[in-house]
């Protein structure tokens, strides 16, 4: 299990997908900052044809709004589920709150690439980012929530794009190398290098300090 991952208080979980109680064997919280859940079914029960792990993402108050045209925008890229997006398996409820359920997505988001010691040069993530956009763009959306965090690496090679809230279908979409979507491109490698660069100088400078105090100075 990712160690980003925090393991949610052992209770009863139980969610609810087609009116169907669906018992849940554990839970982890994904993001502290939303409520987004990868959960382990039991798999001795009927599971409404859901695969036995699945993400759900809870609906944050009060925007009921922002909710069902995220369902919306996973209809409208249908044939990208899967492939370039979760697979969205629909509406259901968990914990008494509305949810989407989706596929997990396996691999790391570029946020924890750029802190890490991974050796992927701007030439090879840039490649990646313009196929998962332009297939994007190629449905007709700009894709506006552009963080490392909803950008994952897939063990596959694959960059798969999460988060599917702030979407924009224009009726006048620019050509793909004139878009929003390949701005955003060039936004997340510069986004990617200065996370990697500031992890690069914190190192340094705790590196130094250690050496001043050794007696060496560097």
């Amino acid at each position: 299990m990712d160690s980003n991952y925090q393991e949610v208080e052992r209770q009863l979980h139980v969610l609810y997908y087609k009116a169907v109680p669906i018992r849940v064997e554990s839970a982890q919280r994904l993001d502290p900052r939303r409520e987004v859940y990868r959960l382990n079914l039991e798999t001795c029960q009927d599971l409404q044809g859901l695969p036995a792990v699945v993400v759900v993402k809870k609906m944050k108050e009060d925007w009921d709004d922002e909710f069902q045209q995220e369902i919306a925008n996973y209809e409208r890229l249908k044939s990208l589920q899967g492939s370039v997006i979760p697979a969205f398996f629909g509406e259901g409820t968990f914990n008494d709150g509305p949810a989407i359920i989706i596929s997990e997505v396996v691999g790391t988001t570029l946020r924890d690439i750029a802190y890490s010691d991974l050796q992927i040069s701007s030439g090879e993530l840039r490649h990646k980012l313009e196929i998962a956009m332009e297939s994007i763009h190629s449905l007709g959306a700009e894709y506006l929530d552009q963080q490392l965090d909803n950008f994952i690496l897939c063990k596959t090679g694959e960059i798969m794009i999460v988060d599917m809230e702030q979407l924009d279908f224009p009726p006048d979409l620019e050509v793909f190398k004139e878009s929003v979507n390949y701005g955003g491109v060039g936004s997340l490698l510069y986004l990617f290098n200065d996370t990697r660069e500031r992890k690069h100088q914190t190192i340094n400078c705790v590196y130094g300090r250690t050496c001043r105090q050794g007696g060496l100075l560097y």
